[in-house]
């Protein structure tokens, strides 16, 4: 059985694999004595051989589309820098911003950068232009306070503009360059979807993944004049869910539908290689593009055969050949026995439930099972490798990852059934799934934990109201105060709110007030049994650390087993591979000791980071240690 250390912590582990813009250097992220890092390689006699290694606090990089230049995040600061002549690097951070966010990056030396800034207003954004190295503001569009989003043509000219109404109506304005004015082109409801790109170069040719006027979204053409549909992929049981594009301004080449496993749909003759390339053995694969060269002929792609970890891997559309760049160990790859299968259940009500049930291979059942609900709750799990589940299942777990109603992915109406259902029917599928689970034999009486993160983290603990169901839950940066949720939401949400109050209602309508502290966990605690795993982010933005800490504290009042873990400079989900492998090795021991699964009884790198992590952060991070009652 390995470690949670070679799950989470593997300093051979490689990824976001990216070509420059020729795919003459490949950049990926790796680590270098424990550190993360960017490392830069270029081919040689058929080996990728580093040129280059960038360390500190990086949180991202990408390629120039114009030169083989590395342009790195380091903290709030942008730098650019020649692999080749690594020693040298030019800020190149936008000037005079506060805040800001990069959308669209110069095509050549000479050419502009399009960006967004909170700066005037934090609810809205407005569209500013930089030259490439940060300098030359310019103020491109004034947010009207309900502007959503601009999108530019090859003419570097907002083309289309997405606005919110005072009714939740969104309309999607159109122009055909900047001296004409803005023309309405569509109109949604609050419940449609219209994510749109360019086709052309001139911004008058459009494809979108769309569901007006039908339940689920599909991959249509779209007219600009008329706002007219034509669809292109659709699907009857689920929606599209992606569209794949190699070139910016052509053509979607793949669809990708999940309807349990995934599906790719080829639309182009790049699109017909790629497929040939990546489902070139039997079973299911999970793809994810990771990179382009700007002409789109080259392609690095992380690939998971039947749940295996990911392969990195380099396609060149244009001789059709493929290139493995990064493999996991044989040791690793041999200890990854979990088989994931899509299920339905029926819910109390007659409702059809879609989910994923990954079972530990070889075990007889009934095995100690975990009910997984997902966060959002506008999300939903899909079939692939997931560490977590890999994980959990070589202790001898299952897990059931439950797509509850309110998910996305299944159409409208689906997603409609969870609105104002929080604590209710939403929260009844959660239970139905631990009950199907008993029914099916897979889980046996006393061996059910429930587990989800942020929105997924309310429900898990509202779960344990049931003290015959669950027997542990893993609750992880959770909003567990809905009231105080909606009445803090983060300012920038401003205008993406909607969707938020169809699910839970108005934090200025006293009635929906009512309810929504009637069904929170911190108002129920004394409701609730079993044991509970709580962590948060001591730096989270979007829920903040204090509803853990306060309902830990009502937890504890009640005498209930509750195990803490606080995680400084930390938000909202983990980045850090220490914070990712204390959690792990945590929730190793809490579930061994609840419902009985296997645990390494020593991890000796996972005793050392949670203990380096408390020598690095002093005092604010005494909460690092497990509190037990």
């Amino acid at each position: 059985m390995l470690s949670s250390s070679r799950f989470y912590a593997d300093r051979r582990a490689t990824w976001g694999y990216e070509p420059s813009f020729d795919g003459a250097l490949i950049a990926w992220w790796g680590s270098k004595r424990g550190a993360r890092a960017v490392f830069v390689g270029e081919f040689s006699g058929g080996e990728l051989n580093i040129i280059a290694t960038f360390k500190g606090a990086l949180s991202h990089f990408g390629w120039r589309q114009y030169a083989d230049l590395l342009v790195l995040t380091e903290k709030d600061r942008l730098w650019e820098v020649d692999p080749r002549r690594p020693g040298t690097r030019t800020d190149v951070t936008p000037r005079d911003f506060q805040t800001w966010q990069v959308i669209v990056d110069p095509r050549h030396a000479a050419d502009n950068q399009f960006l967004v800034s909170y700066d005037r207003s934090p609810a809205v954004a407005d569209l500013y232009a930089t030259s490439a190295d940060g300098r030359d503001k310019r103020l491109l569009e004034q947010n009207n306070g309900s502007t959503e989003s601009w999108l530019l043509n090859e003419a570097q000219v907002p083309c289309i503009r997405v606005e919110l109404t005072a009714s939740g109506m969104r309309r999607y304005l159109h122009r055909i360059n900047a001296d004409k004015p803005w023309r309405e082109m569509a109109t949604l409801e609050p419940d449609d979807t219209l994510v749109i790109w360019r086709t052309d170069r001139s911004g008058n040719a459009f494809e979108a993944l769309s569901n007006r006027q039908r339940d689920k979204i599909a991959l249509v053409s779209l007219d600009p004049v008329t706002g007219g549909e034509t669809v292109l992929v659709e699907d009857g049981d689920v929606d599209v869910s992606d569209a794949l594009r190699f070139t910016p301004t052509e053509p979607a080449d793949v669809a990708v539908i999940r309807d349990g496993y995934p599906r790719y749909i080829a639309l182009s003759e790049r699109g017909t290689i790629f497929t040939e390339l990546v489902l070139d053995r039997n079973g299911h694969a999970d793809v994810e593009i990771s990179g382009s060269s700007k002409a789109g002929a080259l392609l690095t792609v992380a690939i998971s055969y039947d749940e295996r970890p990911y392969q990195h891997y380099l396609l060149n559309l244009a001789d059709k050949s493929k290139t493995l760049l990064s493999a996991p160990a044989e040791k690793r790859k041999s200890a990854f026995s979990a088989v994931t299968k899509p299920v339905y259940f029926t819910a109390g009500d007659g409702e059809e439930i879609p989910a994923l049930l990954t079972l530990p291979a070889g075990s007889p059942h009934p095995v100690p099972t975990v009910v997984m609900a997902h966060g959002g709750p506008a999300r939903h799990d899909s079939w692939g490798y997931n560490i977590e589940k890999s994980f959990l299942a070589s202790r001898g777990y299952a897990t059931l990852s439950v797509n509850y109603r309110g998910s996305t992915g299944f159409g409208k109406r689906y997603q409609s059934l969870g609105y104002r259902q929080f604590g209710r029917k939403m929260q009844d599928d959660i239970a139905d799934a631990g009950r199907w689970l008993l029914a099916q034999g897979i889980a046996a009486e006393g061996k059910l934990a429930v587990a989800g993160e942020s929105y997924g983290g309310f429900m898990a603990a509202l779960a344990m109201a049931d003290d015959k169901l669950f027997s542990a839950a893993i609750i992880d940066y959770a909003i567990l105060d809905l009231p105080y949720q909606m009445q803090n939401n983060p300012v920038g949400w401003g205008l993406f709110l909607g969707q938020v109050i169809r699910y839970f209602g108005n934090p200025d309508d006293p009635g929906d007030l009512t309810q929504m502290q009637e069904f929170s966990p911190l108002h129920n605690a004394k409701k609730l049994r079993g044991s509970f795993l709580l962590t948060a982010g001591m730096e989270d933005p979007v829920v903040g650390c204090q509803q853990t800490k306060a309902f830990e504290k009502a937890l504890r009042e009640t005498g209930r087993d509750v195990t803490a873990l606080y995680f400084d400079r930390e938000g909202h989900g983990y980045a850090g591979w220490q914070t990712k492998l204390v959690r792990a090795r945590e929730i190793e021991l809490f579930l061994s000791r609840k419902l009985g699964g296997k645990a390494k009884k020593i991890d000796p790198l996972a005793f050392l980071s949670k203990h380096w992590i408390q020598g690095r952060f002093g005092n604010g991070a005494r909460n690092m240690l497990a509190r037990r009652v």
